[in-house]
């Protein structure tokens, strides 16, 4: 394991030593304090850096840090107070790996439901906030990419972190060390292993995800009857569709409760390469508080075909143009009570701002 040493520079006097060693702080103490530097100033480990989320839950225990870069990615931080081992490579791909299976969605639920904990600011609703930070829709975030940071790595950890990050693993090694000089604690960073940059799918024109979204579509085998079911929905909600890799979103205009305009999600069309031969309606939230009543009727009508999601919203799946001209008509008596709830909902906070 590497050690970090560091020297002051002197220029007092002619009998002066040139260097000052500093001395190394008790790990002891630079531990207790690590995490609460951090939280409390992220830019220690990149400047942009806004942290979102603090001792997370995920099925495989608790997250340390979740934070979005400068260029609306997210990002996956395992925190050992003590020296980095191997340990913290599993962990921090266990995180990142659940976060990465949510639909953008229900990810941005679990983040707003577990924002503003330990010092981490409480984020309302992710989606709109990410959309305000970033100009993009989170339905364009990246899966999450992954750092470690530590009080230093052993060698197995920066050798196996420097291979995962020369195949193309997203993932670095950060690691700090303290320092003490008449009574001041110094905080030193180092960068030992940097993630390659990865390729930008945000910066992709229409034409480009389109055709993106297509390819997945054939891969999925779901082509015989996907854009026909694009085409209903673009027709019926009039509302503005936005293509990425994953399906169709539909937006419609909103307003926030302070009367600010903001663009939200009603409904989505998904692929999903572990459903092949299927395609995923996704209503969301929003969309059932719009027209409760309507969407009751259109449960009845479908029963089991309607799955309704723990994180709130439910789901469609069609597998074949068969059965979604059954169900088309359910829809068609769908949409406009949507729109009449989604209007009537403007109008009010309009009215009240």
């Amino acid at each position: 394991m590497k050690e970090i040493k560091l020297w002051q520079i002197s220029q007092e006097g002619e009998n002066e030593p040139p260097v000052i060693p500093l001395n190394n702080v008790n790990k002891t103490q630079t531990e207790k304090q690590l995490e609460d530097i951090i939280v409390k100033y992220p830019d220690l480990l990149f400047d942009g850096l806004k942290l979102v989320g603090r001792q997370t839950d995920t099925t495989g225990g608790p997250l340390d840090l979740l934070g979005v870069d400068s260029d609306g990615r997210l990002v996956v931080f395992e925190l050992k107070r003590g020296t980095l081992t191997r340990e913290a490579i599993a962990q921090v791909i266990d995180y990142a790996s659940f976060l990465d299976e949510m639909e953008p969605i229900e990810l941005a639920q679990h983040i707003s439901d577990r924002s503003g904990n330990f010092g981490i600011e409480k984020i309302e609703d992710f989606s709109a906030w990410y959309n305000e930070q970033y100009q993009k829709s989170i339905y364009e975030i990246q899966r999450p990419k992954m750092i470690l940071v530590g009080l230093g790595a052993d060698d197995r950890t920066r050798r196996m972190v420097s291979f995962l990050s020369n195949n193309d693993i997203d993932i670095s090694l950060i690691t700090f060390y303290g320092f003490e000089q008449n009574g001041k604690t110094y905080l030193a960073k180092q960068i030992e292993v940097l993630a390659k940059p990865s390729r930008d799918l945000t910066s992709l024109n229409k034409k480009d995800r389109l055709e993106l979204l297509r390819e997945r579509v054939r891969r999925v085998g779901i082509d015989s009857f996907y854009e026909k079911i694009a085409a209903f929905f673009r027709d019926q909600l009039s509302a503005y569709e936005w293509p990425n890799q994953g399906g169709y979103s539909y937006y419609l205009t909103d307003f926030k409760e302070d009367g600010s305009p903001t663009n939200l999600v009603y409904i989505s069309l998904y692929v999903n390469e572990n459903h092949p031969g299927k395609a995923e309606i996704r209503i969301q939230q929003r969309a059932i508080e719009a027209a409760p009543e309507a969407f009751d009727e259109f449960c009845r009508r479908l029963m089991d075909k309607v799955i309704k999601r723990s994180a709130g919203g439910a789901e469609v799946w069609v597998s074949s143009l068969n059965e979604w001209q059954e169900m088309v008509d359910d829809f068609m008596k769908l949409c406009p009570p949507i729109l009449e709830g989604w209007k009537a909902r403007r109008k009010k906070i309009a009215t009240s701002s």
